[in-house]
């Protein structure tokens, strides 16, 4: 019985202790209290599937004076799903807040991304310190840098809270049921940026599609030309297309607004200290004067030593010999 304890008591402390490396979401905020935790669903399971989901959870905190917060986190594969994820859920009448990577402060709540990760707050808000901290500590974090198809979307004339970022099929269809997910080519690695734009014409849709190379963009582009209604362009690794534009004339103008630019990287070599002339003179020179140290050195220490079995051991092999007689010609004779 006492061995069938213990190890219920192991299993038990390995069971809390997995349990708490999995939760998300803090015990404690600052004042507030984390009263509940639970685990969350994704509004739309298709949809943010497609976007990497891996887990959420959901916390209700209180204080002790009655205010009330529910905080939500969840975990995504990348950061690039957990960005396509915030697109999709910020509320339209909000505006920016200063929160982890972004956020966005809508009229119920807030949203903040950060890394692969997507905190939702809506009550009182806990103090912006206990905020920061939270995000700190979130469990398996990942920080990568934006989605590079970003750098080059068209800024100007963009209707506020349309644009989306896309990763597969389901979120194409969505926006955009024209363009067929083989024309997408989304086996490629593809992901696209959408936004409606104001025209002369009225609102005209745009997808920006990136993919790893500009070859496979040329050979995607091919496809893109066959959909009915839509006006594509390709620059290097990305392809422009306007889809079922109200005007032919302001598809291509909006077309002409996104232009890639290469980047190109030059090697670049930390100097070395030797290839400052001035600095191998002085080397040189120092590296000189320790050999001339290091001969005189030896020069005494080899004849000091002889000298000092001379008198110590003059029989031995390291004393110096006798001086022999010097050999005179009597040449003034």
């Amino acid at each position: 019985m006492k061995r069938c304890s213990s190890a219920a008591l192991i299993l038990l402390l390995f069971v809390a202790v997995g349990a708490a490396q999995a939760a998300l979401l803090p015990e404690a905020l600052g004042e507030f209290t984390r009263k509940s935790v639970e685990p969350a669903t994704t509004p739309d399971k298709p949809l943010f599937d497609e976007f990497g989901f891996e887990e959420a959870e959901t916390g209700v905190y209180e204080t002790n004076d009655g205010r009330r917060a529910v905080i939500t986190a969840t975990r995504y594969y990348d950061d690039t799903g957990a960005y396509s994820a915030f697109e999709w859920l910020r509320a339209p009448d909000g505006q920016a807040a200063e929160h982890g990577k972004r956020a966005w402060k809508g009229p119920d709540s807030t949203l903040i991304q950060l890394g692969n990760y997507l905190v939702e707050m809506s009550g009182d808000a806990p103090v912006d310190e206990h905020v920061e901290l939270m995000l700190a500590y979130l469990p398996k974090i990942r920080v990568t840098v934006d989605p590079p198809v970003l750098a080059y979307v068209p800024q100007a004339d963009v209707v506020p809270g349309t644009e989306r970022h896309i990763l597969g099929p389901v979120a194409l269809e969505r926006l955009a049921p024209e363009v067929s997910p083989s024309a997408a080519g989304f086996n490629f690695g593809a992901e696209a940026h959408f936004a409606e734009y104001r025209t002369p014409a009225g609102p005209t849709r745009m997808l920006l599609f990136s993919y790893p190379t500009p070859q496979m963009a040329r050979e995607q582009v091919e496809q893109m030309y066959k959909v009915d209604g839509v006006v594509a362009k390709r620059t290097g690794p990305l392809i422009a297309a306007v889809v079922a534009a109200p005007s032919a004339d302001e598809a291509q103008r909006l077309l002409a607004k996104v232009r890639y630019e290469a980047e190109v990287t030059m090697d670049y070599a930390e100097p070395k200290r030797h290839d400052d002339p001035y600095l191998l003179l002085m080397d040189i020179a120092v590296l000189c004067g320790i050999l001339v140290l290091l001969c005189i050195a030896g020069g005494l220490l080899v004849g000091g030593g002889r000298i000092l079995a001379g008198k110590v051991a003059p029989s031995s092999i390291f004393a110096a010999g006798e001086a022999e007689s010097v050999t005179r010609l009597h040449i003034e004779d």
